[in-house]
């Protein structure tokens, strides 16, 4: 039987992998890099006390202590605040911890309180996967609490289905509170928790809420957005991180909730009450009247709440005058997601001006550096040329210079 020639197989290679695939960026940097900033927003207290009194906003956060949360105003660094997330830790016995251009930033609810002048205590409940639960909380009250219906149990809602005054509160909480990007049409069972708390004067800590909201944030594997850009300036602040060298982000005017936000939300001002027709009844029965907080939503908690208008009775016209509500908070919400993505195409531009601008001052150093370099050699030369003609023809003239 003839041999039959196999060939041997290749021993495998026991080298360790390329250096070039450990010298790539970490995958957890990556995600932080591609994460627009939420620099937050303010409120125009002032605003809705003389155009809007029936929505007193100043007398809720007053009873929770938040007036100084929602009145911020300052700059705020993406790379810095991108550099804080990639670099954070967070404990929850220690706080969050983290070594920021040389210096060891340790944050604690303590500090927060101290930073933002806020005061001590409240309840401490932050879930967002779960129903919040506490002795004080009732998650069913709480859902007809800010909607003004009857439910029978917690169940998810939607902003067009809460009261004017939640609505406009939801968009603060939504910015300002536990600020998450996109559109802001779902109302989560933490938001409820949230509304009722602030409806009923039940105090929260915020630091605590803080400090929880940024761990959630990086907790996924796909962090959405980088929180509290505003705050966060605060805090590198009292720790004296150097802001040199880096590109700030100034509120705009969009960035204030005041009574123009009522508009963009669809909520109008008619006999001399804001107010917002509801999806789905009849135009002449008019708009919705559901009460702000000038009123005493507490009054009659246990009596049923108001019937809603007659619903229609014929098919809505094919032909509409405007968007619907729905319509508007997807847009809205859209119009926000744009604005954070050009927010950030901005930052990346200012970015790479920077760096060209770095580029350009270091060539011009090297050229500046050659030419003195030149001017040294150059000088020599005449010198030894000059000492040749001194001392005579018996003497050699000098070798040209190697450059």
């Amino acid at each position: 039987m003839p041999r039959v020639k196999v060939a041997a197989k290749r021993p495998r290679s026991d080298r360790p992998p390329s250096s070039s695939s450990s010298e790539e960026e970490d995958p957890h940097t990556k995600r932080i890099d591609r994460c627009p900033i939420l620099i937050g927003k303010n409120v125009d207290l002032t605003s809705f006390t003389f155009d809007a009194p029936s929505l007193n906003l100043e007398n809720l956060f007053e009873g929770m202590g938040w007036v100084p949360i929602l009145t911020l105003d300052d700059k705020v660094y993406p790379t810095i605040v991108k550099e804080f997330y990639t670099k954070m830790k967070f404990s929850p016995g220690a706080g969050i911890t983290c070594l920021l251009r040389n210096k060891r930033i340790k944050i604690t609810p303590e500090l927060i309180r101290t930073i933002l002048h806020l005061e001590d205590g409240g309840v401490r409940l932050y879930t967002t996967k779960t129903i919040p639960h506490t002795d004080e909380y009732d998650p069913i009250t709480a859902c007809c609490h800010v909607t003004g219906k009857n439910f029978e149990a917690a169940v998810r809602l939607s902003s067009n289905q809460l009261t004017l005054p939640c609505r406009v509160l939801h968009n603060i909480i939504a910015h300002i509170i536990v600020p998450r990007k996109g559109h802001l049409d779902e109302v989560n069972h933490y938001d409820v928790f949230l509304l009722d708390s602030i409806l009923r004067g039940r105090k929260l800590d915020f630091p605590y809420i803080m400090m929880q909201h940024m761990s959630c944030v990086l907790s996924g594997t796909r962090p959405k957005a980088l929180p509290y850009g505003m705050i966060l300036t605060k805090i590198f602040q009292h720790f004296e991180v150097s802001f040199r060298d880096s590109v700030a982000l100034v509120p705009k005017a969009t960035d204030t909730i005041n009574v123009l936000t009522l508009k963009r939300m669809k909520i109008f001002k008619e006999n001399g009450q804001w107010v917002a027709k509801l999806k789905g009844f009849d135009d002449e029965s008019g708009p919705s009247t559901l009460p702000f907080e000038g009123e005493d939503m507490d009054a009659d908690e246990d009596a049923p709440p108001p019937s809603p208008p007659r619903p229609r009775s014929h098919p809505p016209s094919s032909s509409t005058s405007g968007i619907n509500e729905d319509q508007y908070n997807l847009l809205s919400g859209r119009i926000d997601s744009l604005t954070s993505t050009v927010d950030g195409m901005q930052i990346a531009v200012n970015d790479l001006h920077n760096t060209a601008t770095s580029i350009q001052a270091t060539v011009g150093g090297i050229q500046a550096t050659v030419g003195g370099l030149q001017s040294s050699v150059d000088g020599i030369t005449s010198m030894l040329h000059a000492l040749h003609s001194y001392l005579g023809p018996g003497f050699p003239p000098p070798p040209p210079p190697e450059i």
